[in-house]
């Protein structure tokens, strides 16, 4: 079977967009202290709420596996198309996961040889030797392990691949809904957010030593990750396969398909960040803007066509996966040049001022971009021609 189905290019952008995102809210994070680095929470809460960043990533994969294998399991799932589809995915997401790990424990032993000395509680459990079958397994946001672990953000790539293992069942009972079916599809994803909400982040545990990580209920938030990330990623990912269903109806295209109607949605995604409104409202618009982005306008293909983007949108998986071992490198070097002293109390790091946190911030995502061209090139790609080429019989390969 080939893959006939056109390639989205207004979505390539907005990968890279969202996977920045995330860099920017990781250093905010680790290098400003727990945030309150490049914005002051008085005057805006945007970047404390950009861990939502990652539910986009999951709207749109369950968007785009519709639309790229959707027509594989639309009758049946036989087990030779089961069989070239995850291996696919796993061409997709298996090696830099696996490079990006051998990379964080590599560095851990560099740093035990060389005499460092970490006094923080936070690496001590990030860095547990225990949890590293888990990641090979991509097991590790499945509830096996107490924290996030070796490269954290790889906690949502083990969401996506039992999802994926999950889609090629859906396809079929989801492409028989009634448009009735479809709201009371949304509705669940909605209802399974405020389960989240209100249910689940008061349950996820945290090591007593790092107590201070704990997510607030308060927040009301969707952000678990370590634990329950499954759920998370599963009512993101049905999200994305009911808006795909519209798209390939060409529902609502008069609406969407321009581009007033993406910028009022990105407004009211940015109002919501900013004022810190409920998660379950602020996804809501993820689906929303693919939609829109999908159906396209004039200006809209050629903003989002620009080169630029669309390398940066070629590069995000890289730029997910290897900012955070970028910013352990950055810190382990700092902790061996300045070993702690060993009455350090455990807390957040120390924070910048806004100033002196813009200039490392965006130093910083330049040294990602260059790395995420490097293992994008070198790895990401070669990889997964190899793997297709080798187990999958040479089926098409694609870049989503």
């Amino acid at each position: 079977m080939n893959n006939s189905t056109p390639y989205l290019a207004n979505l390539t952008p907005l990968r890279g967009i969202a996977a920045l995102l995330t860099v920017m809210f990781h250093v905010d994070l680790m290098v400003g202290g727990g945030g309150n680095m490049l914005l002051k929470f008085k005057d805006s809460m945007l970047f404390t709420r950009m861990y939502l960043m990652v539910d986009f990533f999951f709207v749109l994969s369950g968007f785009i596996m519709y639309h790229v294998y959707g027509q594989w399991f639309a009758e049946s799932v036989h087990k030779k198309d089961f069989k070239r589809f995850t291996i696919a995915r796993f061409a997709r997401v298996y090696p830099l996961h696996f490079v990006t790990l051998l990379y964080c424990v590599l560095l851990q032993l560099v740093f035990i040889a060389a005499g460092g000395i970490d006094m923080n509680p936070m690496n001590a459990i990030s860095n547990d030797w225990a949890t590293i079958p888990s990641h090979l397994l991509l097991l590790h946001s499945m509830n096996v392990n107490e924290w996030f672990t070796w490269n954290n953000a790889s906690w949502s790539i083990s969401t996506e691949w039992w999802m994926y293992m999950l889609f090629p069942f859906l396809v079929k009972l989801f492409s028989k809904l009634s448009s009735w079916g479809r709201l009371l599809m949304i509705a669940g994803c909605v209802g399974g957010y405020l389960l989240i909400t209100f249910v689940i982040v008061p349950i996820v545990t945290v090591p007593e030593s790092i107590a201070f990580t704990k997510v607030n209920p308060a927040d009301l938030t969707i952000n678990v990750s370590y634990q329950y990330g499954f759920l998370r990623c599963l009512f993101g990912f049905v999200l994305g396969m009911m808006v795909y269903q519209y798209y390939s109806e060409n529902k609502g295209k008069r609406l969407f398909g321009n581009g007033y109607t993406f910028l009022v949605l990105t407004l009211g995604l940015g109002l919501c960040l900013h004022f810190a409104v409920p998660d379950v409202f602020t996804v809501l618009f993820f689906p929303l803007m693919l939609l829109s982005a999908a159906y396209g306008s004039t200006n809209m293909d050629k903003f989002f066509g620009t080169v630029p983007l669309q390398r940066i949108g070629d590069w995000s998986f890289s730029i997910y996966l290897v900012h955070q071992p970028l910013l352990y490198t950055a810190y382990t070097i700092m902790a061996y040049l300045n070993p702690p002293t060993p009455n350090a109390s455990a807390g957040p790091p120390p924070s910048y001022d806004m100033l002196t946190g813009w200039v490392i911030c965006l130093v910083f995502i330049g040294i990602t971009l260059l790395v995420s061209w490097f293992t994008y090139n070198f790895v990401e790609v070669p990889a997964r021609q190899w793997i297709n080429a080798r187990f999958g019989k040479k089926t098409f390969v694609v870049s989503h």
